[in-house]
């Protein structure tokens, strides 16, 4: 009552009221829903997907409620001001300079995709200016705002399905040459994918256009399932090397594949460069059709 003015007192409030809407929305469920999350995250036996899941879910329901208390307001800046007034205890706020300096912050730890690190009211004042300004990509902008990159160290649950199905659209990729179609190379995909089917065709515009948002540990992850198809079946010599470099370079994961192959096979950029052109003369001399191309039909 000491710190907030009359207009922030009732964005609290509204705030507050938008909980118990939230509560009543599609006859409960939500509810049920959000007490399922909880329930599951707070429980020690719990993976690490569960707890971001909640930790996701509970920032939208921050978001949802803020909307309400903007919706109220109808000024985003009497909200910022609420809410850092009641994180900080600050009598004054400036809001202007608070979501410029989140704004800054946010953009310089881009790259790292460090969402999950950034303070909470950073995300929602962000969100509340977003909102404001009626921007035509709110909902685009608010999932990379909340969910940061694919990132294979933070997964919540429909994020390990997404990974899951792309995993298995890289793998079909990797295998579309009928040649790398061996008995070792299908018992690798197997052990990935108990079921795995070859499918006829797999677009790779849908690696692509998810790899432009990508973290280095998921690059890294995506390297090593190359490597493991490069190196499984030894009777297919150098083949392998030279179409999962391909296949690297087709969804930019070059650099990333190049570093993984010198390692873990203890090459000297001199040797990796000899191997490199030597599996490249080699998968040259074969005679591809057009069903062995790693490239989308147009």
């Amino acid at each position: 009552m000491q710190l907030l003015d009359e207009e922030q007192l009732k964005a609290l409030l509204a705030h507050e009221l938008s909980h118990y809407l939230f509560y009543k929305l599609e006859n409960g469920e939500y509810e049920i829903t959000q007490r399922i999350i909880l329930a599951l995250a707070n429980d020690s036996r719990s993976e690490d997907s569960i707890i971001e899941t909640a930790r996701i879910f509970q920032l939208y329901l921050e978001l949802f409620c803020d909307a309400g208390a903007f919706k109220s307001c109808r000024e985003h800046y009497t909200v910022i001001q609420m809410l850092i007034k009641l994180n900080t205890g600050l009598s004054e706020v400036n809001a202007q300079s608070y979501l410029d300096q989140a704004k800054e912050i946010i953009n310089q730890d881009d790259e790292a995709a460090n969402q999950q690190t950034h303070p909470e009211s950073y995300i929602r004042s962000i969100a509340l200016d977003l909102k404001a300004r009626n921007s035509r990509e709110y909902q685009q902008e608010l999932h990379k705002l909340i969910e940061g990159k694919w990132d294979v160290n933070s997964l919540d649950i429909f994020e390990q399905e997404k990974t899951r199905a792309l995993t298995n659209d890289l793998i079909q990729l990797i295998l579309r040459p009928h040649w790398m179609n061996s008995s070792a190379v299908i018992n690798l995909a197997q052990q990935f994918f108990t079921n795995f089917k070859k499918e006829k065709e797999v677009k790779t515009t849908t690696l692509l256009e998810r790899l432009k948002h990508t973290t280095p540990s998921t690059k890294s992850y995506l390297s090593y399932v190359l490597l493991d198809f490069a190196r499984i079946d030894s009777t297919l010599e150098k083949l392998p090397i030279a179409h999962t470099l391909e296949v690297a370079e087709l969804l930019g994961l070059i650099e990333e594949y190049e570093r993984v192959l010198r390692k873990e096979l203890k090459l000297t950029v001199r040797s990796f460069k000899d191997l490199k052109q030597e599996a490249m003369n080699d998968l040259s001399r074969l005679n591809e059709n057009q069903d062995n191309s790693i490239y989308d039909n147009e």
